[in-house]
């Protein structure tokens, strides 16, 4: 997991990878492997803090991606980062106010909340 060198496609897949397990491990409460691959999102999200060019043109591309964990991360990092605000904000909105997104949904709001009242997002 430890990359010196992120590409495009390595951060795409390490998302997705990692997201469809956080998917699943919060669904079946398996809290130990939700936590193991969120740090793994994190990494990649320490590299892309670091090459903001990289991460402008790679985080939009799991905006549509249809497992929300995956969409609402990309878009936390992005405000996080400060790229794509509007775009972030719209998908965690989207996200928080649809019923099916269940917890999901319960964490953008709460990213969202956090956001508006601190200005900021730290990841760590």
């Amino acid at each position: 997991m430890k990359k010196v060198e992120w590409s495009k496609s390595d951060i795409i897949s390490q998302y997705i990878e990692s997201g469809n397990v956080m998917y699943k491990a919060t669904l079946e409460g398996d809290y130990k492997t939700n936590n193991k691959e969120g740090k793994k999102i994190t990494q990649v999200f320490k590299y892309l803090e670091k090459n903001l060019e990289l991460a402008a043109d790679t985080l939009p591309l799991l905006f549509d991606n249809e497992n929300v964990v995956i969409r609402t991360k990309a878009a936390a990092h992005c405000l996080a980062l400060k790229i794509h605000i509007d775009k972030a904000k719209k998908i965690l909105e989207d996200a928080a106010n649809d019923d099916k997104n269940g917890i999901f949904g319960f964490n953008a709001q709460m990213t969202l909340k956090v956001w508006h009242e601190q200005g900021f997002l730290k990841v760590y």
